[in-house]
């Protein structure tokens, strides 16, 4: 069940987030547009045009589509991203 749910998104699941990035992005700069989140947001956009978009940078497979349509901007899987947690906490 699980690999099942990691694949690539189809072409109006990319649009959806994306539009929903494009939300996020314009909230963010009104609110704090020094905001590290603005960051990540515009790094995820750089990712969706280059067609780089939905995959975790640590292991290379593809982020499920709950993850993304949660937090669109995320870079890592789950797994990744609570290993990658734990270091930053140790160092």
């Amino acid at each position: 069940m699980e690999e099942a749910e990691r694949r690539p998104l189809r072409p109006e699941e990319l649009s959806r987030i994306k539009e929903i990035l494009r939300q996020r992005e314009k909230e963010i700069r009104r609110e704090d547009p020094h905001s590290e989140l603005l960051s990540e947001i515009e790094a995820a956009l750089r990712r969706l045009a280059r067609g780089e978009f939905g995959r975790c940078v640590d292991c290379g497979r593809w982020i499920r589509i709950r993850r993304l349509e949660t937090i669109p901007w995320a870079r890592r899987c789950r797994a990744c991203q609570e290993r990658w947690e734990m270091l930053e906490a140790v160092e």
